[in-house]
């Protein structure tokens, strides 16, 4: 009878997880327009950068801090990893929003991850726990309930997506109950993690290190990089921030569809181990929670110190309650670019039609000038001498109308011919 409720208990954990997260994730992608999505890709540099570091950089950081200080703690290292894997939360927007950092990235980075990582979560946790721990271990990670939340991802993304282009009036309504429903499996894991044999306040030093440092290193690391790229200071903190604020929900859901508290998953999967003394789902479960406090005190002094330092949009002279409460944030940034080829364009376009006038009046005045000339014959070399001048000057402009249709490159003043 106690091993049944067990099980139930467990599938109830089971099924309210892969709820709350389908619900989260299309909450999320049911917000973005298809429209302004793509135009995020005419500049793709920043979108790249931050993708690079969100997909690449931290999952490695996430397998070094496993292989230093979880070794043969796998109840530890595969939740890391898999957090560590996972694509950057819909709050990061929000950060950016009150620390006025470039936002139109932030949703391309958030929305770009979120598609991507369909593919990049499975095959960052496959590669990185076979590497940290190999198939002779005992402790095993159930795929079965990894891939179901892979394709609750999938699935949760391109239904929110067909959601939000056919019916966008219930665009904000669907994205407050994704918000919630993320809120509550955060509290669902941290209520979870306190009430287990360890909770997160009692662990040793190497967990709170080890979770620790693939969290602030990836922040340091995005920033530098995308500076070291040239990229504008905003643009820089919002690669930061997508980068180190992570959807901790995804692992809390692959934690409670993977793992169960069996005794092959604790003391490393030692025999004699006790059931009743096992809470392996507990203990994974603080990893993400603890990682979700990390990156919430860190992106809170790296925001203050860029406000400072003047890498936000906001004046960094501002009041503090003015820099959160305002916005700073630049209309449709990301069209600036076609804005000033289009001006440019403009530009050409009344100097060409500039000269043509001038050519058309001084052809008009060569023709006045012949029809003077033949009803007056008093001076016929000093007509012609003038006639052939204004001639000449037309077919000079004639030469730079027509050679600036060839190049739209030359600038030559008009000034110049008059």
């Amino acid at each position: 009878m106690g091993t049944r409720n067990k099980e139930t208990e467990i599938l109830a954990k089971q099924i309210a997880s892969n709820v709350l997260l389908f619900f989260l994730v299309f909450g999320l992608a049911v917000t973005v327009d298809p429209i302004a999505f793509k135009k995020r890709f005419k500049k793709p540099l920043p979108l790249c950068i931050g993708l690079i570091c969100q997909f690449l950089i931290l999952p490695l950081l996430g397998f070094v801090s496993c292989k230093v200080f979880f070794k043969n703690e796998p109840l530890y290292g595969i939740p890391l990893i898999a957090t560590a894997s996972s694509p950057g939360g819909s709050y990061s927007n929000w950060w950016c929003s009150i620390f006025n950092a470039d936002l139109p990235l932030s949703m391309a980075m958030t929305t770009s991850s979120s598609l991507l990582s369909a593919l990049t979560l499975p095959a960052n946790i496959l590669l990185y726990t076979e590497l940290a721990f190999p198939k002779e271990t005992q402790v095993k990670l159930s795929w079965d309930g990894l891939f179901t939340t892979i394709s609750l991802v999938i699935v949760g993304i391109f239904s929110g997506l067909f959601v939000g282009k056919t019916y966008p009036r219930y665009t904000q309504k669907l994205n407050a109950l994704g918000n919630a429903c993320g809120v509550a499996l955060v509290l669902m894991g941290f209520f979870l993690s306190s009430n287990s044999s360890a909770p997160i306040w009692d662990r040793d030093w190497k967990f709170y290190v080890g979770v620790t440092l693939p969290c602030v290193l990836g922040l340091m690391i995005s920033l530098a990089t995308a500076r070291v790229c040239r990229l504008k200071r905003p643009s820089c903190l919002a690669v930061a921030i997508e980068v180190c604020y992570q959807n901790t929900a995804i692992p809390l859901a692959v934690i409670l569809n993977s793992f169960s508290d069996d005794p092959k998953y604790c003391n490393g999967g030692e025999e004699g181990t006790d059931e009743k003394m096992c809470d392996a789902v507990g203990l994974a479960l603080g990893v993400p929670t603890y990682y979700q406090t990390v990156q919430i005190f860190s992106l809170a002094v790296c925001c203050l110190c860029c406000w400072k330092g003047g890498w936000t949009l906001a004046p960094k002279d501002e009041s503090f309650f003015n820099v959160i409460g305002k916005n700073y944030q630049v209309a449709e940034k990301e069209d600036d670019g076609e804005e000033d080829e289009n001006d440019e364009e403009a530009m050409r376009s009344r100097r060409r039609s500039t000269r043509r006038s001038d050519f058309a009046t001084a052809a008009n005045t060569t023709t006045d000038n012949n029809t003077s000339s033949s009803a007056d014959l008093e001076d016929p070399y000093a007509i012609d001498v003038r006639s052939y001048r204004l001639s000449s000057k037309g077919s000079e402009m004639v030469a730079i109308a027509l050679e600036d249709d060839k190049n739209e490159d030359i600038d030559a003043p008009v000034a110049d011919y008059r």
